[in-house]
């Protein structure tokens, strides 16, 4: 237990990426299930949306309408404006590259756009001497350099702390007349992490060695008290940092966590609003904008840990609005040691009680570590907005409780095994006698079983026997007469052929469900089967006085059944129907009608009602009517019903019985189109 332990604190320590999605995860539920709820009402967004393209122009605007944008804004005495656009290269609407451009333009022409100030001038001149703030890219672009002004607007108090800050090489700079015109500049490009989401956010980078400010970080800075970002440190590692006046915990890379709302910004406008001047004269004033796209199809969306689509403007605004409102989130080295004080609590716990106590104990010891993990964790994002992993010290506590339990149940059960040899030999004796039963048991089993499925057998077979049987009687009279019917013997024979083939068939059909489980079924024609088994009942049944009334669906769809059992099923059904009238209590042949009608009922299902003017069923019959070897005739088996129950069921279909309104009984069953 204590290998587990240790290998846990090393697993911490080493970090790989698995432990950190892990506790992302964590952190990101915190989130979810408790998002930031106080707010400042300091930000303003100016969106470039997708009503300011449709009435302004297409994606990039001449830099002279970002101009009037930005005067309206400044006119207003805002705090600070950021702009979240980079402006890497000249503006190629200007007047003087147009006319550069265009070498067929008349002189005078060319001569008139040259003379007229070009889009950045009119840009750089709206933002000189004013509160504004350009945004930077890192990890792009060509230049290695940054502006002398940037690097001087950070303050290092200790050590000397850029190498526990992550190096870029290139960075993507704006335009040298805009960078001499702004206030300040920064870093606008948040990097995600590995799993395409943005949580943290840097206050500096290292490019080159060179420290350089958040876009973040300079927009207070410049709305605060512009004095110089403060980075405290604490042998080498990052402890705190100081922007605007502000001090904000850190980890030891300068980073802090984004604590996101899932509210929608109120404070939001669209750039043609401002530019149209639909917004009040005041609406901007002492307040931190940011101006950046939002556009879908232009601007970058990243999804958060909230689970919603923010836009890089979105993004920074939940950055500030952590910042302003002092909610930031932090996972500081204060985290990782009370994660490892977890781990060393927890070892010793469970160690102790399970070496001291039994399983109960061990049990309640497991359930109070588990709800202190959490609530220490929960406490600390809700009160300190502190992040504290608890996932590996509920998976070390589970593992410890787990590695004890099976422990004591291992030498719970040896105790258990040396109490039972006793017991062995006399359970020995029991099972010999219990064999003896069981096999009696079976045998028994083995012998019904034997009898109905030979009950089956000659069920199944006496209808087509019966059939062979009266059509041979009529093919021996047709032979004692003097004068042969030749033609009518021949249909006669033809009908004994029929029931022959027809007995082999549901051999087969039986023997193949014996061994496969499996019936074949294919498409098959009701009515037609109907036709036939009718023909069958007045060729050789009693029918003499039995009306039987066809009223068949012309236009009913094929069912998807087996030929065999369907004709085996209407057979049945339709000699019980025949047997209902002409049979009475007393023994007298009785007159009456059969109808047969088909039918597509509301489901879908092809359905065949058979509807008799016989006596009727009684409360008990009808109870009782489907089960096996239950009959109310002298020589009947009782399978008759059951089985068509059964082949119905198998074929996806139904079958049940109601009381005919004329009086008698309905059997109605269904089956599926093809």
């Amino acid at each position: 237990m204590a290998a587990i332990v240790f290998s846990l604190i090393f697993l911490r320590l080493s970090d790989p990426w698995p432990v950190k999605v892990l506790r992302y995860s964590t952190f990101d539920s915190m989130q979810e299930i408790s998002p930031r709820e106080k707010e400042s009402d300091q930000i303003v967004l100016v969106e470039i949306d997708e009503n300011s393209l449709s009435k302004i122009g297409q994606w990039p605007w001449p830099r002279s309408s970002l101009s009037k944008l930005t005067d309206t804004i400044l006119s207003q005495n805002p705090r600070s404006l950021g702009i979240d656009i980079i402006f890497p290269e000249p503006d190629r609407t200007s007047p003087d590259l147009i006319a550069a451009q265009n070498k067929n333009l008349p002189k005078g022409i060319k001569d008139a756009l040259a003379a007229l100030p070009s889009n950045d001038t009119q840009l750089a001149e709206s933002i000189d001497n004013n509160p504004v703030v350009l945004g930077m890219a890192v990890g792009y672009g060509t230049q290695r350099k940054i502006p002398d002004s940037t690097s001087d607007s950070i303050l290092m108090i200790g050590k000397d702390v850029r190498n526990a800050i992550p190096e870029y090489s290139q960075v993507l700079r704006n335009i040298p007349r805009l960078e001499q015109a702004a206030k300040a500049q920064g870093i606008s490009n948040i990097a995600q992490d590995p799993d395409g989401l943005i949580r943290r956010i840097p206050f500096v980078y290292n490019i080159n060695g060179t420290l350089v400010p958040a876009f973040e970080t300079e927009i207070l800075r410049i709305s605060l008290n512009n004095t110089p970002t403060e980075i405290i440190s604490n042998n080498s590692k990052i402890k705190q940092i100081n922007a605007g006046g502000l001090t904000f915990n850190t980890d030891q890379s300068g980073s802090a966590w984004i604590y996101f709302s899932n509210k929608p910004n109120t404070q939001t406008v669209s750039a043609e609003s401002v530019l149209s001047g639909n917004v009040s004269k005041s609406f901007f004033t002492n307040k931190i904008v940011l101006v950046g796209v939002t556009a879908v199809g232009i601007a970058d969306y990243t999804p958060s840990p909230t689970g919603q689509n923010l836009s890089s403007l979105s993004l920074h605004a939940q950055a500030l609005d952590s910042m302003l409102t002092n909610t930031l989130l932090s996972h500081t080295h204060l985290s990782t040691s009370i994660e490892l004080i977890f781990f060393l609590i927890i070892g010793i716990v469970l160690i102790w009680v399970a070496n001291s106590y039994a399983a109960l104990e061990l049990t309640v010891a497991f359930a109070i570590l588990c709800w202190s993990i959490i609530l220490v964790s929960w406490g600390g994002f809700s009160y300190q907005k502190l992040l504290i992993d608890p996932t590996l010290a509920l998976i070390l506590t589970l593992s410890l409780y787990l590695i004890a339990a099976s422990a004591g149940f291992f030498h719970e059960q040896k105790q258990r095994r040396s109490d039972a040899k006793e017991a062995f030999l006399r359970e020995r004796e029991k099972e010999t006698r219990i064999r003896k039963l069981q096999n009696e048991l079976m045998h028994t089993i083995g012998k019904s079983s034997v009898q109905k499925l030979s009950s089956s057998i000659a069920h199944e077979m006496n209808q087509p026997m019966a059939a062979i049987f009266n059509y041979t009687n009529a093919a021996r009279r047709i032979l004692e007469k003097d004068d042969t019917d030749k033609d009518m013997l021949k249909s006669v024979l033809g009908k004994i052929l029929t029931q022959a083939d027809r007995g082999s068939d549901i051999l087969k059909s039986i023997r193949e469900g014996a061994e496969t489980g499996k019936t074949s079924v294919k498409a098959l024609d009701v009515n037609r089967i109907i036709k036939e088994e009718v023909e069958l009942i007045k060729d050789v049944g009693d029918v003499e006085t039995v009306q039987i009334i066809l009223a068949c669906d012309g236009d009913l769809p094929l069912a998807l059944a087996n030929e065999i059992q369907l004709h085996q099923v209407l057979l049945n059904l339709i000699r019980n129907a025949v047997q209902a009238i002409t049979h009475s209590d007393t023994g007298k042949s009785l007159e009456g009608e059969i109808e047969i009608k088909t039918t597509c009922n509301s489901d879908g299902m092809i359905q065949v009602s058979i509807s008799d003017s016989g006596p009727g069923l009684s409360d008990q019959e009808k109870e009782t009517l489907f089960k096996p070897f239950y009959t109310s005739k002298e020589q009947g088996m009782g399978l008759g019903l059951a089985i068509c129950r059964s082949i119905l069921e198998a074929l996806g279909g139904s079958l049940w019985v109601e009381e005919n309104k004329k009086g008698g009984a309905v059997f109605h069953f269904t089956l599926p189109p093809s």
